[in-house]
C-alpha cells in the first residue's frame, strides 16, 4: 500500500515592476508572491504553476531537485503568463516532466503570448527577465493526472481572474490547489471582472467549498500564512464588497479609496489599482471587454 501523498509550497519573492500605473500615493509597484505547489508520493511528484522570472524559476527548480522527487508533471491552473512562464526553466532540469492544462486555459495562454500582451505588458515590465523560450502546454485529457495511484482531478472553475480557469483537487489528502480562484490576504486582480463573471466567481468559489477541503492554497498568497480553507470565504467577502462598491463609484479613484480602507493591510494595492481602473473603464465604453488582461 503507499503512503499518503504530501505537498508543499513554494513561494516567489516580490520583485519589482516597471510601470506608471500605480496607485495615489504609491511609488512604486511589486508583483505579488505567486504560490508554487509540489504534490508528491514516495517517488513522484507533480509541480503545479510557476513564476515569471528566469531567476525566480531558477530557485524554484532548485526547491523541486532538492526534493529528491521525479517530477513527472507540470500542471497550470489556468493561462496567465505569471503561472506558466517558468515551464521551460523547470524542463530544463526535469526533462521528462510534461506540461499539461486544460484546453480552454491553453487558450489563454496563447493569448498571452500574442506580441499585444508578451511585449508590452510582460516583457515591459520585467525587462529582460522572462525566458526567451515559453512553452505552451499539452492538453490534459480526462481531466485527471495519476500519480502513484492517485488522482489529481482537474476541475472548471470558469471565468474568475481571467477566462477559463481551474483548481486541482486531490481528493486522497483533502487539497485544493485553487490558483488564482482563491486569494490569500492579497489584493484580488478583478481588471478582466465584470458583474456576471463576479458572480461565476462567487459559484467557483462556493463549488472549492463544497469539496470541504482541509487545505487550499492560493495562487497568491502572504508569506507565512497558512493555507487554511478559511481563504475561500475572505476572497468570496473581497469579491462581494468589490461587487458593492463598484456599483456605488463612478471612478477608479473613488472605487480604489473605499475598498483600500475596508483592505488596507492585504499584500499588493497596485492590483485593487488595477481592478479599480479596468472595472471603471470598461463601464464607460459599453460592451467593452476588460482593459487588465494580466493578474
Amino acid at each position: 500500500m503507499n503512503r499518503p501523498l504530501k505537498w508543499d509550497v513554494f513561494l516567489s519573492s516580490q520583485i519589482p515592476v516597471v510601470t506608471s500605473e500605480l496607485p495615489p500615493g504609491v511609488s512604486e509597484m511589486k508583483w505579488s508572491p505567486i504560490s508554487s505547489t509540489l504534490i508528491s508520493g514516495e517517488r513522484d511528484a507533480v509541480l503545479v504553476d510557476t513564476f515569471i522570472t528566469m531567476e525566480q524559476n531558477r530557485a524554484l527548480a532548485d526547491w523541486v531537485a532538492a526534493s529528491g522527487k521525479n517530477l513527472t508533471t507540470i500542471y497550470a491552473t489556468h493561462g496567465h503568463g505569471d503561472h506558466f512562464f517558468g515551464v521551460n526553466t523547470i524542463q530544463r532540469r526535469f526533462p521528462n516532466a510534461r506540461f499539461v492544462a486544460s484546453r480552454d486555459a491553453i487558450s489563454v495562454m496563447r493569448q498571452q503570448l500574442s506580441p499585444p500582451i508578451l511585449g508590452a505588458f510582460w516583457k515591459s515590465r520585467f525587462p529582460g527577465q522572462i525566458d526567451p523560450t515559453l512553452v505552451i502546454a499539452e492538453e490534459l485529457a480526462g481531466d485527471v493526472i495519476e500519480l502513484e495511484g492517485e488522482e489529481l482531478v482537474s476541475i472548471p472553475t470558469g471565468h474568475t481572474d481571467t477566462r477559463s480557469t481551474t483548481c486541482l483537487h486531490v481528493p486522497s489528502i483533502g487539497l485544493v490547489v485553487s490558483g488564482d480562484v482563491g486569494y490569500n490576504d492579497v489584493h484580488v486582480h478583478l481588471g478582466e471582472s465584470t458583474v456576471d463573471s463576479r458572480k461565476e466567481w462567487i459559484a467557483a468559489l462556493d463549488m472549492i467549498e463544497s469539496l470541504k477541503p482541509r487545505a487550499v492554497v492560493a495562487g497568491h498568497k502572504r508569506p507565512g500564512r497558512p493555507d487554511a480553507p478559511a481563504i475561500i470565504e475572505e476572497t468570496r467577502q473581497y469579491i462581494r464588497d468589490f461587487d458593492r462598491i463598484a456599483a456605488e463609484n463612478q471612478t477608479p479613484e473613488e472605487l480604489y479609496s473605499r475598498m483600500f480602507a475596508l483592505y488596507p493591510n492585504r499584500v499588493n494595492p497596485a492590483v485593487l489599482w488595477s481592478s479599480a481602473r479596468g472595472v471603471t473603464i470598461d463601464r464607460i465604453v459599453a460592451g467593452s471587454t476588460p482593459k487588465r488582461p494580466l493578474g
